[in-house]
């Protein structure tokens, strides 16, 4: 088990719970919400570059609605670890193992997700100087993810967080959601 001391409170929590991530101090949340964004940003640029750069003009051409196309990715990881979850619990193998190892999965596969909505995000705000700049802008949409952990309370924080992500992300799913799929399209996008 964990404890922090918060205020004049203490949080127990174990190793893979997310909820002890929101009782932490807001700069704490902040450095953590830089950190992890930087990182897994970095991790996405150095894979797969070119499909962060194309996110970037899909997020410019469906900016009107992006937040609500980019809420999807989100709700599908909720939605999956709690079937995976539930259906454990089902048929007996449920254990705190396992839900420990779940909380993880969750925790990277959201900063996987918000790492690429900020990544977008600074991607178009260096454009917005002059040429972009993924790499830095990187470093633009990590410093942005910390923001509303400095100047909100927690859950107002955590909206914020997670919808500002899902700006970056909506072109990308909305393009997702309605694009038609065949060998032809996948063969000249991968040329």
């Amino acid at each position: 088990m964990i404890r922090r001391g918060i205020g004049a409170g203490t949080v127990v929590a174990q190793v893979g719970d997310p909820s002890a991530l929101l009782g932490l101090s807001g700069p704490v949340q902040a450095t953590l919400s830089f950190l992890s964004i930087l990182v897994a940003g970095v991790g996405l640029l150095s894979w797969r570059a070119g499909t962060v750069d194309k996110a970037v003009d899909r997020a410019i051409q469906g900016l009107p609605l992006a937040a609500v196309y980019g809420i999807i990715p989100f709700a599908a990881v909720l939605f999956i670890s709690g079937y995976v979850l539930s259906q454990s619990a089902r048929v007996g193998v449920a254990s705190q193992a396992l839900a420990e190892v779940l909380g993880i999965a969750v925790v990277a596969a959201v900063a996987t997700l918000a790492a690429l909505g900020y990544l977008v995000i600074g991607g178009y705000a260096t454009e917005l100087e002059g040429e972009r700049r993924l790499w830095i802008g990187a470093a633009v949409g990590a410093g942005l993810s910390a923001l509303p952990w400095l100047v909100l309370p927690t859950l107002p924080a955590l909206a914020t967080w997670v919808v500002v992500a899902a700006i970056g992300l909506g072109g990308t799913t909305q393009t997702w959601v309605h694009g038609e799929r065949t060998v032809e399209t996948e063969a000249r996008d991968r040329a």
